[in-house]
């Protein structure tokens, strides 16, 4: 069933009789699944769990008036604020909506810059978070010049939207001179249904425009790529939080008495 087929529908399916159907219906696909070679009944309901998954991310959306349950659930913001500190100024490359920037400004007592190419994100962001110290600029990454130094780059499920990933961690290191960048991926490593789904020629990436997700191996050597040492590392909620410093640079501090 196409998307416009459900979205012409949803109307219809909030019926509590339809609803129940519509759950029989379910269960007589997973019944029928079943019954057909494992590899071709792993497909059908792998493709009918993507699209639940999907409505269930939208609805998650609307549940806090457009800003995504994940933010409160998880508290990842948490893990960006504890790596900050107060009068630090900030750059939040793909700020989206601003909620990690305003965090970061308010709890976090930092000076933020978010940036971030898409003008209706960035309308939410200035029309729900107005606070001192808090700025947002529309413009792309890989090309945009900073009007001074930064002291930490933040990267919030970001790099695995990136194809010149290396290219632009290193461009952020060395136009911003920060001495750190905190940065949040998706696991590749997250759930065994991943690798199954590669094998069965599905899709496996938490999101469809990724252009890659990671395991910890393959971040830390992107990172070293671009002149960067992953410094720390937490793995929560299918995630890889991590503290990226300018190579050498935790050496240099202990010879410098830091």
């Amino acid at each position: 069933m196409s998307r416009r087929v459900i979205r012409m529908l949803d109307p219809v399916l909030q019926s509590r009789a339809v609803e129940k159907l519509v759950f029989v219906g379910v269960r007589a696909l997973a019944s029928g699944a079943s019954r057909l070679p494992p590899a071709e009944g792993l497909r059908r309901l792998l493709r009918l769990e993507g699209e639940l998954l999907e409505r269930v991310d939208w609805l998650a959306i609307q549940l806090d008036g457009g800003i995504h349950a994940k933010h409160r659930l998880i508290r990842y913001h948490d893990f960006f604020i504890g790596n900050v500190n107060a009068g630090e100024r900030i750059l939040d490359i793909g700020c989206g909506k601003g909620e990690l920037a305003h965090d970061l400004a308010t709890r976090g007592g930092a000076r933020v810059t978010g940036i971030d190419f898409n003008p209706t994100v960035l309308e939410f962001a200035r029309s729900h978070f107005r606070v001192d110290g808090l700025t947002f600029v529309q413009a792309d990454a890989l090309t945009w010049e900073p009007d001074h130094d930064y002291d930490v780059v933040v990267l919030s499920n970001v790099l695995e939207h990136i194809a010149p990933r290396v290219d632009l961690l290193r461009r952020l290191s060395e136009k911003t001179g920060a001495s750190r960048v905190l940065i949040r991926v998706p696991s590749r490593e997250r759930d065994w249904l991943v690798p199954l789904r590669e094998e069965l020629g599905l899709a496996h990436f938490s999101d469809p425009t990724h252009e890659t997700e990671y395991t910890v191996e393959q971040l830390r050597r992107e990172l070293a790529d671009a002149g960067l040492e992953m410094v720390e590392l937490e793995q929560r909620w299918g995630e890889l939080w991590t503290v990226a410093e300018p190579a050498g640079a935790s050496e240099a501090g202990v010879i410098l008495g830091r």
